[in-house]
């Protein structure tokens, strides 16, 4: 069972991860996910230079900021599953990896609540209790 907890766990952030991602890649082309709803947002994102880059514009940017942003949950949620997979031992005899993925899923759980909306509230808050869950039960 804590196995199965954790495999959740983790699904659920390898899941938001990637649908964040391909939302983000079709923005690419066809924004309509992460892009501002007024289209003049957008275009000033678009023609504004970074001073850090002036060849990279803010929109640019932001896209890249969102696939780095998925890549680091799908990553995550990848881990955790697979060592729920094919390492339980490990992370039930590690408390430092136990406390880090429950720390990490905390983290994004807080940073939903002040930053994002519900969707990703929830799938954090869920994740939480099941990676809380793995330890308890290991």
């Amino acid at each position: 069972m804590p196995e199965v907890l954790l495999g959740l766990g983790g699904g659920i952030f390898l899941f938001l991860g990637s649908l964040h991602g391909l939302l983000t890649l079709r923005d690419l082309s066809r924004p309509r996910a992460f892009t501002p709803t007024d289209d003049a947002v957008r275009e000033a994102m678009q023609g504004a230079r970074l001073a850090l880059n002036p060849r990279a514009n803010l929109w640019k940017a932001w896209l890249g900021f969102n696939l780095s942003h998925s890549l680091g949950a799908g990553l995550f949620g990848g881990v955790v599953l697979t060592i729920a997979v094919l390492h339980f031992e490990f992370f039930a005899n590690s408390p430092i990896v136990q406390a880090t993925a429950v720390a990490i899923a905390g983290a994004y759980l807080v940073l939903s609540l002040l930053f994002w909306f519900w969707g990703p509230a929830v799938g954090s808050a869920l994740s939480v209790l099941c990676l809380l869950g793995a330890v308890a039960l290991r």
